[in-house]
């Protein structure tokens, strides 16, 4: 009973409703139409009939008025509209209704009209609708025959019929009554139904909640070990190369010893890394199926772009005995605004895929654009062309490349790993950035991928020979060299993972840094009392006292570190963690595994420039330029 009542309660704000007599509008806007093709033949019939016999004016006019309505309400809903046809069948019901009863002509079987019109106007209108428009009928004619007004109306109408109206009159009511119980017939099920969308979309929120939270957690979970994985991987790689440059010539066999440390060393560091590009790809589709892929644009420079990307492929291809050719226009412009980290995306995803799919041959870059002129004189078409003499696309294939989790011919390319997801995420990375990606291949010879992106210039200087200085870059990167010292520099590193504490350390191990770590948020409150540093790199999830709760329980406590750098570190790659670690407080943001060049770029920007000594190769870098963001 109660929960009758809680449906009843709102009856009156439910009375405006779109609840129909019939069972679906579509419905009603077929019989509307239906009914006005029915108006308009009928009405033409009869308006040719009264001018033929002579009837009255107004007659005629009537008739002729309600075919043109039947005309106009066909021609309505043909043009999509719904709500105007319904209440002009309900207004010109109404009105020859009133006519009739004005002019005597509800007697006989017209009558009928007073139980029609109601019925009528209830299935093409609303429910409600019909109440209202019986409660009017019976108005008119109880005004009509049992008020003085009788008198006006005894030539018009028949002695019998005005007797006899009671009739009619409960007729009416039966009828309303009908269309009442239908209206809260109609009500319960669209409280019902109601009701049930509102739990549908409760539940789908919780299940939306619980896959971001899954997704952050996974990413958290899985980036932790990797992080440990490949950095300790990358101290394992300094240490032999390292130690087996400064071993005598005699000790060969101890030589050869810490190479095939190198060479496992390097395995697996490809196979992180490998897991590493299938977490993100999952994370990204992720983010781009629920709409929170957001662009973070900014100034960069091209340059820089293209030589981090050549510099990972040409050692790719080098592995697979390929030759990686790159061709850039020397006039494109160097300083662009965009969405850096999604542009070396794109250009990464279609270079690893020519890679992967090609055996023998080589892999060609270029790239080449112009200015857009039609959009603005500051936009950039760039033109990045990626070849390859690999296996190519079948033609029936092409147009499901670009499927989610699609892969092509599968029995010929089963041990080339992948989740089908990069091509995917590529083509929509283009779409949010207005640009596009074209295909052209042969299969047995390879294939030509174009990308088409629009960006905004910054600065118009060209990037030059770039050939020269890629060339310039292997050749400096073929020996590790450490990028800067900083012996007086403090740094303090907080993480609950000592293998994550070891790694950071080992990492900065040759940069000559003083280091203290701490396990928790209270060892790192404890260490901050006593001591000053010029760095804190802060994880951010920790049990018990957060990274968050931690910096500022330390700024707040510790006037000495109001004005020191703090940077999160994080295994927490979902859309918007920056941005909420930012607002938090701290000064910037690196993700685990963490990428030794950004860690690097991120203590030159932020320890004191007084106690941090750059090697010659990264002072001519910083001279340059080059972005330390």
């Amino acid at each position: 009973m109660k929960n009758l009542w809680l449906k009843f309660k709102n009856i009156w704000t439910l009375l405006h409703k779109d609840i129909y007599v019939g069972d679906l509008r579509t419905q009603n806007m077929k019989a509307c139409m239906f009914v006005g093709i029915f108006v308009f033949i009928a009405s033409s019939v009869l308006t040719t009939m009264n001018m033929i016999a002579n009837r009255h004016p107004i007659t005629v006019a009537s008739t002729s008025i309600l075919a043109l309505s039947g005309l106009v309400i066909v021609y309505l809903i043909r043009k999509g509209h719904k709500m105007i046809p319904t209440y002009m069948m309900i207004l010109i019901c109404l009105i020859i209704f009133t006519y009739y009863v004005f002019s005597g002509q509800t007697g006989g079987t017209t009558a009928m009209w007073t139980i029609l019109v109601p019925l009528g106007v209830g299935y093409f209108g609303k429910a409600l609708y019909g109440i209202y428009c019986g409660i009017y009928f019976q108005t008119l004619l109880v005004v009509l025959f049992y008020t003085p007004l009788r008198s006006f109306f005894t030539d018009k109408y028949a002695r019998f019929f005005m007797d006899r109206f009671p009739v009619l009159y409960f007729l009416n009511l039966a009828l309303m009554s009908i269309c009442l119980v239908n209206y809260h017939i109609s009500v319960l099920k669209l409280l019902d139904a109601a009701e049930d969308l509102r739990k549908a979309k409760e539940e789908a929120e919780r299940a939306n909640r619980g896959k971001s939270d899954f997704l952050s957690n996974m990413s958290h979970e899985i980036r932790t070990p990797i992080n440990a994985v490949l950095g300790m991987n990358e101290m394992i790689l300094r240490e032999s190369l390292g130690s087996s440059n400064h071993l005598p010539g005699t000790e060969q066999e101890t030589r050869k010893k810490f190479a095939d440390i190198a060479k496992y060393s390097g395995n697996i560091g490809s196979a992180g890394n490998n897991l590493l590009y299938l977490i993100n790809d999952i994370l990204d589709f992720s983010k781009i199926e629920s709409g929170k892929m957001q662009l973070v644009e900014s100034d960069y420079m091209f340059s820089s772009v293209l030589n981090d990307v050549s510099n990972m492929i040409y050692f790719k291809a080098k592995e697979k005995g390929l030759k990686y050719e790159v061709d850039v226009d020397k006039n494109i412009p160097d300083g662009l605004h965009g969405d850096e980290v999604r542009v070396r995306q794109i250009i990464t995803n279609i270079l690893n895929n020519a890679v992967k799919y090609t055996k023998e041959g080589s892999v060609h870059l270029r790239v080449k654009g112009e200015e857009n002129t039609h959009l603005s004189a500051n936009v950039f078409n760039l033109m990045i062309i990626v070849s390859d003499t690999g296996i190519g696309i079948k033609e029936e294939d092409i147009g499901k490349l670009f499927n989610k989790f699609e892969r092509m011919d599968l029995d010929r390319n089963s041990t080339i790993e992948g989740t089908g997801l990069g091509l995917a995420i590529t083509k929509n990375l283009l779409e949010m950035m207005g640009g596009h990606i074209d295909v052209h291949s042969v299969y047995g010879q390879g294939s030509v991928f174009t990308i088409f992106l629009p960006q905004i210039i910054v600065s118009k200087e060209p990037v030059g020979d770039f050939r020269r200085k890629f060339d310039e870059s292997i050749e400096a990167m073929e020996e590790y060299e450490e990028s800067f010292h900083a012996p007086d520099a403090r740094v303090l590193i907080v993480d609950d993972t000592r293998m994550n504490l070891m790694v950071v350390q080992g990492l900065l191990k040759d940069t000559g840094l003083q280091t203290d770590t701490a396990l928790s948020g209270a060892e790192a409150i404890e260490l901050a009392y006593k001591n000053t540093y010029d760095l804190v790199l802060m994880d951010q999830r920790m049990p018990g006292m957060g990274g968050t709760e931690t910096m500022q329980h330390i700024k707040e406590e510790c006037p000495a570190y109001k004005d020191i750098p703090f940077i999160c570190l994080t295994a927490d790659a979902i859309s918007g963690a920056k941005e909420k670690y930012l607002s938090e407080g701290f000064d910037n943001y690196l993700t685990k595994p963490i990428d030794y060049k950004a860690l690097e770029k991120m203590l030159i920007k932020y320890l004191p420039l007084e106690k941090v000594v750059l090697s010659p190769k990264k002072m001519q870098e910083v001279l340059a330029g080059e972005d330390y963001e």
